[in-house]
């Protein structure tokens, strides 16, 4: 049998129903960062696959479906980021459905996408932003507003 290497990613899942798990999330090995970064976000927006493979720390395998994903805790910070991008970045507030308010900084990485409008009405369903520098994956659908300066 064939078997794609896959690296496995700690998060922490909140789904539409207001249920969190936290687990493993794996990723095929060509998706990581030259600093050794998993890159969840190409992995959720460039995948056709409706669900993505979790393992749950009880150790349940699930097959979770992304439409039913309102953002995923990562343990990545914005070091990478920062050093992408020469972009000052943005405030953004995102009220979400399941009355959830999620706040933090969005970093534009193309001059012509410098403001949180460009980046919250980009074309992929998910996007990052950072909460006290942790990385924080959101699905657009699932946001109501947002409140930016």
């Amino acid at each position: 049998m064939y078997e794609i290497p896959k690296i496995p990613v700690s998060v922490e899942v909140t789904l539409a129903q207001n249920e969190t798990i936290s687990g493993k999330m794996f990723v095929t090995e060509d998706l990581v960062s030259a600093a050794g970064n998993p890159q969840l976000l190409d992995f959720l927006n460039d995948d056709e696959d409706r669900f993505f493979p979790f393992e749950s720390a009880a150790g349940a395998y699930r097959l979770i479906n992304k439409q039913q994903v309102i953002l995923i805790r990562t343990e990545q910070d914005d070091s990478e980021i920062r050093e992408q991008t020469p972009i000052k970045p943005r405030n953004m507030v995102a009220h979400c459905t399941s009355d959830r308010t999620i706040y933090g900084m969005v970093y534009p990485t193309l001059a012509e996408e410098s403001r949180v409008s460009d980046i919250i009405n980009d074309a992929r369903e998910f996007i990052a932003i950072y909460q006290n520098g942790q990385k924080i994956i959101l699905n657009r659908q699932h946001i109501i507003y947002v409140n930016s300066n």
